[in-house]
């Protein structure tokens, strides 16, 4: 499968070339790509397949992680605390 990568997801991976990817099965018909860098910054979309998320990984040259099983991960994600430092990320809004 050929798959163009969203400009966002584009412009992250160059704006931060040490990012790292998981896909993640979210819902009938519905991966996420979660590109996270080494300080825990992220940006995500929504594709119709995991097929489709690899493309894109592979478009972007991204290191892809299928779930959340590697645990450097986890700790990336969580590198951040989003929600008390001013102008974080807010995943729920």
């Amino acid at each position: 499968m050929t798959l163009r990568a969203p400009s966002r997801l584009r412009d992250f991976s160059k704006m931060h070339p040490e990012a790292e990817a998981v896909i993640q099965h979210v819902g009938r018909d519905t991966w996420d790509l979660v590109i996270i860098d080494v300080d825990g910054t992220w940006v995500r979309d929504e594709f119709v397949s995991a097929e489709a998320a690899e493309a894109a990984c592979r478009d972007l040259g991204v290191r892809m992680h299928r779930g959340w099983d590697d645990p450097r991960m986890a700790r990336r994600m969580n590198a951040r605390d989003h929600w008390n430092t001013p102008g974080g990320q807010h995943r729920a809004l």
